[in-house]
């Protein structure tokens, strides 16, 4: 009987002892579960309020965590055991699969702070991190674009990404990419295609995902335009197309560049060499000397081989000298008619006023008087 209650008493100090952890297990979940849904709460409040992560380089300690595209759990929580933000590789792949998060992690450069807990890690690490915001002008060159990626932070290596721009064949899944002609004497190959907008990228971006990203936005813009379908019309190739736009994009105002286009469209029809300085001041620049107003016979000579120099060699330059805006790229498409300019097939001639304005000649005795005039205004 002794024995009997003894192992009753027994039985029932373990189905309470039991019954304390289950409850006591509970209690701490609930309590987990409350102070993770204040967390995130908080750090959603400080996505909002920032845009981005709250925590970036700058904040004291933070540490660079990079994810790399397509990166699973186990990656990403190898990663985060490396850089000693956390010490259970298991924990953290069970936690993830719990909270839902595995497969929301997100590309690119996080910054992160010791301490914190595995599931706020998570959130830091499924929400967009910080890009890097770049603004691309009209009528900059491939150098230029570079050089502001550079200037604005960007990691890549300078010289891959120009190896990159001179082949396109890394590209060829671009519809637009194929029709690009490897011309002797081209410089820069994709250059051109990379559309003039605001971007944001991952201060970490590949050469190959920086190149990307341009070309998707121009194949985008092209679509939108149907601008293919229009060169095919007026018989030239989308690569002249954007080959004469970028000449026209540094010759005059946007309000003008219609009638530029149509200008150099006689010379071509013509046989004239197109004579632009636009196409001078590029092998200027490339050789890291500012550009002229006024192009001297000096500056004519020194580039007299480049087949960029229009006045040596006639029709187009071999390719884009920078990166055509849209008003540059219509201005080509549909170029001033007769009906909007009278007269407009005759002008073969304009100068520049000195005013940021042009004055247009059908005559070669006018356009060399206007020449005259304006070159020597003060």
């Amino acid at each position: 009987m002794t024995r009997n209650v003894t192992k009753s008493i027994v039985i029932l100090i373990v189905v309470l002892l039991i019954i304390g952890f289950v409850i006591a297990g509970f209690i701490t979940g609930y309590r987990y579960v409350l102070n993770q849904d204040e967390r995130f709460a908080n750090l959603r409040s400080q996505f909002d309020e920032h845009g981005f992560s709250p925590i970036t380089k700058d904040t004291p300690n933070a540490i660079e965590v990079y994810i790399p595209q397509q990166a699973d759990s186990e990656i990403i929580g190898e990663i985060l055991v490396d850089k000693g933000l956390i010490s259970n590789l298991m924990a953290f792949k069970l936690i993830s699969k719990f909270n839902g998060f595995d497969g929301q992690y997100q590309y690119g450069t996080h910054y992160l702070v010791p301490g914190l807990a595995y599931d706020e890690i998570m959130v830091l690490l499924t929400n967009q991190p910080e890009p890097v915001t770049v603004t691309i002008y009209e009528g900059m060159t491939y150098l230029d674009i570079k050089d502001k990626l550079l200037d604005a932070g960007m990691r890549f290596n300078p010289e891959l990404l120009d190896m990159m721009m001179n082949q396109p064949s890394l590209f060829i899944d671009f519809s637009f990419v194929r029709q690009i002609e490897a011309k002797p004497g081209r410089e820069w190959l994709l250059q051109g295609y990379l559309w003039p907008d605001t971007y944001r990228f991952d201060i970490n971006a590949t050469e190959q995902q920086i190149i990307r990203t341009f070309l998707s936005n121009t194949e985008y813009r092209l679509r939108q335009g149907n601008y293919q379908d229009r060169a095919e019309k007026i018989g030239m190739s989308l690569d002249e197309v954007l080959t004469l736009a970028s000449v026209v994009q540094q010759e005059g105002p946007i309000v003008e560049m219609p009638k530029i286009a149509r200008v150099f469209m006689n010379r071509l029809d013509q046989g004239m060499p197109l004579q632009s300085c636009a196409t001078i001041n590029y092998l200027r620049k490339e050789e890291g000397k500012d550009a002229r107003l006024w192009i001297f016979h000096d500056d004519i000579e020194r580039y007299g081989n480049n087949p960029y120099n229009t006045y040596s060699f006639s029709g187009l330059p071999p390719g884009p000298i920078n990166s055509p805006g849209l008003v540059a790229i219509e201005g080509v498409l549909w170029p001033a008619t007769d009906r909007t300019w009278p007269d407009a097939g005759q002008y073969l001639f304009f100068c520049a006023r000195g005013d940021g304005s042009n004055d247009f000649s059908k005559t070669s005795a006018e356009h060399d008087a206007k020449v005259a005039r304006y070159s020597a205004a003060p």
